[in-house]
């Protein structure tokens, strides 16, 4: 949990609530009461408001969409016994607390309502970023890219990025590459090193935009409750490939118009074999760069009230 006493107009004050794992709520409402604070957000970076397993993933390995704790579903899970011990303790916080619950989409604020009733003094959606125009994107020849941005993990959807890149390695259409900071090697994927730093913050979407990708896979097993890898993905000019499951993901590429949501991978490696993937090439596409303009997360908020 990240507390933080905010100025703001005629030296109002607030805080944010990033997160309660590993806190206590009672206490955490007493080192509030003491700087005077009872008024304040409650952010949703996570689901860990839900569940010890913030991901909502079954035992790490299968979407659960946050099911009754009483339920057989809930049950089997490793997190099941812990769960119903986890919402008391945010119930607690949220009746002690005067909170306005912040969603970085819409998504994640659903998902979020429908699975449980905390009081809350309202619920806002602020998005981390929005997509600015630039201008368009240079058109590459050459085989389809399609990369694969970040940590090599199960949860991130590198097993399915592998598959692919395996399948269809001898295929001169395509072409598979991983941005990060390190890969796995042995495998028929190229590789180019990415470091976000704080004086380099935009180094993966400038990676992603020097390589002309055609397509980037995010493609991960639980809900995204905001991604800012497909946004970069589509600030540099690659189409998003992803799965219905993957929360903010979906709603972004669909309701965007940003790539094409895939019902499963057997559909994925269809799109491949088929080669219908290549209607989102980007000389087909004719897409437009954009830059990122990132959110000032609670201070936008305090600006918004002090301007209401």
């Amino acid at each position: 949990m990240l507390a933080r006493a905010a100025a703001g107009p005629a030296g109002a004050r607030s805080f944010a609530v990033h997160s309660l794992l590993g806190h206590s709520a009672d206490e955490t409402v007493k080192i509030l009461a003491a700087a005077g604070l009872r008024r304040g957000f409650f952010w949703l970076h996570d689901f860990a408001s839900l569940c010890a397993g913030f991901h909502l993933l079954r035992d790490d390995v299968e979407d659960c969409a946050a099911p009754p704790p009483a339920s057989a579903a809930c049950g089997i899970c490793s997190y099941g016994p812990w769960r119903g011990r986890h919402l008391a303790e945010h119930e607690r916080l949220f009746k002690q607390l005067d909170l306005t619950v912040v969603s970085p989409s819409q998504p994640t604020l659903d998902l979020w309502r429908k699975s449980w009733s905390f009081p809350t003094q309202g619920e806002v959606v602020l998005p981390h970023a929005r997509l600015v125009r630039r201008g368009p994107a240079p058109v590459r020849k050459g085989a389809f890219r399609l990369g694969f941005a970040g940590v090599p993990a199960a949860h991130k959807g590198w097993p399915v990025f592998r598959e692919l890149a395996e399948q269809f390695a001898d295929d001169p259409r395509y072409e598979f590459i991983h941005f990060g900071l390190r890969t796995i090697g042995g495998l028929p994927i190229g590789f180019e090193p990415v470091i976000v730093t704080g004086a380099k913050p935009k180094a993966m979407q400038q990676a992603l935009a020097a390589a002309g990708l055609d397509a980037l896979l995010v493609w991960p097993l639980c809900r995204e409750t905001f991604s800012f890898t497909a946004y970069e993905g589509v600030a540099a000019g690659a189409a998003i490939l992803t799965n219905p499951d993957s929360g903010n993901v979906a709603a972004f590429v669909a309701d965007g118009g940003h790539g094409r949501v895939v019902a499963g991978e057997t559909a994925l490696t269809a799109l491949f074999q088929s080669g219908a993937v290549l209607k989102l090439a980007r000389a087909r596409r004719k897409p437009a760069l954009h830059d990122l303009k990132f959110s000032g997360l609670t201070v936008d908020l305090l600006a918004a009230e002090a301007a209401a």
